[in-house]
């Protein structure tokens, strides 16, 4: 058995059926499925089960497709720095993106990847954390953004852009707003987060990255956040503050956008970091390196010339 014919197997797995598969695959229904015929004969056993509409892995499927996967991801791997030697100079990128601050990025450094590798394609994508994990290690995605507390996949390559620091955004017609006297050293005054004790917040949706970061300070301090409206982007979570509604909680980098929101820096200091990430065994090729090069470089400028974009 090859490595085709792993990818045969794998798809129809994937697309739950020979007919979707085959078209997936640009072959004939009929070619697919006497391909599968032949290596369940070959291996004595069969990987799916037919007594539905929707195929359905059996036991021996299961195993013979995760370890296709990693064959699979060898292989291309393999093809993939043979090409590097070759040229490097073509192929698809598979990047995510994450947040505002993805896309600020990706547009400084994007012209100067571009004019290097213009045959070079990539393909933008918008997944939370998570999905991202899966994805990078099922070999559908080349590099990773994500915002984290602790390092704590140990399949994956952490590359660190930079850490920062989250504010509370308050109305500029709010009592606590009187609390906001510039300092001596640029920097944004300090509160306490025990006084919002009764205000209501919008806030970054539960179970995210954000939240785990900013949670623990609301349980330190013995009371849980009155969360108001729980959302996706920042930009909804600030317009809520704009519109004199309730306060927010956003990453630094984020509240340059807002100036008309009196901006405090917690007692607390909860922060993350952001980092590109990709599977150790799948690590990506010519022109990713340098694309990866190139946001850790662009990252160390902005933190050097811009403390409010990345502290």
């Amino acid at each position: 058995m090859d490595t085709r014919q792993l990818r045969y197997i794998k798809e129809i797995a994937e697309s739950g059926s020979i007919s979707k598969a085959a078209e997936k695959l640009y072959i004939s229904q009929s070619g697919l499925n006497q391909q599968l015929i032949r290596i369940e004969k070959e291996l004595g056993i069969s990987l799916f089960d037919r007594s539905t509409h929707h195929l359905k892995t059996t036991e021996a499927g299961e195993i013979l497709i995760h370890y296709a996967k990693n064959a699979i991801n060898l292989e291309d791997q393999m093809k993939g720095m043979i090409e590097d030697v070759i040229d490097g100079n073509a192929g698809l990128i598979r990047l995510n993106l994450a947040m505002e601050l993805g896309i600020e990025l990706f547009g400084r450094i994007f012209p100067i990847f571009q004019k290097k590798y213009p045959k070079v394609e990539i393909r933008l994508y918008d997944h939370i954390v998570y999905d991202q994990y899966d994805l990078l290690l099922n070999g559908e995605l080349d590099i990773g953004m994500v915002f984290v507390k602790v390092h704590d996949i140990p399949e994956m390559e952490y590359i660190h852009l930079t850490s920062e620091r989250f504010l509370l955004g308050v109305p500029d017609n709010h009592p606590l707003a009187a609390l906001y006297v510039p300092t001596n050293d640029g920097d944004y005054p300090e509160i306490d987060l025990s006084l919002c004790r009764e205000e209501p917040f919008s806030l970054m949706f539960s179970g995210s990255t954000f939240r785990q970061v900013i949670d623990p300070c609301f349980q330190a301090l013995g009371f849980a956040p009155n969360v108001m409206f729980e959302t996706r982007t920042n930009n909804v979570a600030a317009m809520m503050v704009k519109s004199g509604i309730c306060l927010t909680i956003l990453p630094e980098s984020q509240v340059k956008l807002y100036k008309d929101i009196k901006w405090f820096r917690l007692t607390e200091n909860p922060t993350w970091e952001c980092c590109l990430i990709y599977p150790k065994d799948l690590p990506p090729r010519k022109a990713g390196r340098y694309l990866v090069k190139l946001a850790v470089q662009e990252s160390q400028h902005l933190s050097a010339t811009s403390r409010p974009v990345w502290s």
